[in-house]
């Protein structure tokens, strides 16, 4: 490659790194505008990162040390800070355009009615596990109603938190505490999921928050719990 940039490099090796995580980079962003639920996990990401160096000449066992390594991940750092920063700025920003959010806090009663018919048809013990909206409606649900079947709740990126402080939580207004009939509640979060708010700080005593580290920057990181086998070994110390 000409250029200052590409003759600054030591050594292809390095160029060879740097051009995988450009790739890698490039078909994550492809994903996620195509509004790809499913994002690869930190391990997935960095195994194709070595794979593609090697076919470019990089050395596999040193596709985690060269200067490619070095640029890309304080560069994710800095943009990934920044917006960690600015998280309720991005949050308020966002939160207009998320259609279904809307439309549930509008008319979420048939919702609401449908989980709880679903909860009520089952043998016990229940445990109730949403993601993201479907965590907001399993808390309204559970708050809204008591549900003896239900011995555990599980919000995994959820912004119930930050509606109840917000004062938009249909079931309970701020500063009301948590009734006394909802169930044990963990919930997960990643620092890096703007999107996903811990509780405890808020209903001390009620709430168990849990962070995991997801290894992807926003927005990615809201969809990667599942890739994720420590939110999983999350949910199972707690079931009943």
């Amino acid at each position: 490659l000409p250029g200052r940039a590409a003759r600054g490099l030591p050594d292809d090796e390095d160029l060879a790194r740097l051009l995988a995580r450009a790739l890698v980079a490039a078909a994550l962003a492809a994903v996620l505008d195509g509004d790809v639920p499913v994002v690869p996990e930190g391990a997935a990401r960095d195994a194709a990162v070595a794979s593609l160096a090697a076919l470019m000449g990089a050395r596999p066992d040193g596709s985690e040390r060269g200067l490619g390594a070095l640029l890309a991940r304080p560069a994710l750092r800095l943009a990934t800070g920044a917006a960690v920063r600015r998280r309720r700025a991005l949050t308020e920003a966002a939160h207009p355009a998320a259609a279904d959010i809307m439309r549930y806090l509008a008319r979420g009663e048939a919702v609401r009615r449908a989980l709880r018919e679903l909860i009520e048809g089952l043998p016990g013990p229940v445990v109730v596990v949403g993601h993201s909206l479907g965590g907001i409606i399993a808390l309204d649900t559970l708050l809204a109603t008591a549900l003896p079947r239900v011995e555990l709740l599980v919000t995994v990126g959820s912004q119930g938190p930050f509606l109840y402080e917000s004062g938009a939580l249909p079931a309970l207004a701020h500063p009301e505490p948590l009734p006394a009939h909802l169930p044990d509640w963990l919930n997960l979060y990643d620092r890096r999921d703007l999107l996903g708010y811990r509780g405890a700080g808020l209903f001390p005593d009620r709430v168990t928050d849990v962070e995991v580290d997801n290894r992807q920057p926003f927005p990615a990181a809201h969809s990667a719990y599942w890739t994720n086998p420590a939110v999983y070994r999350a949910i199972a110390a707690r079931l009943p």
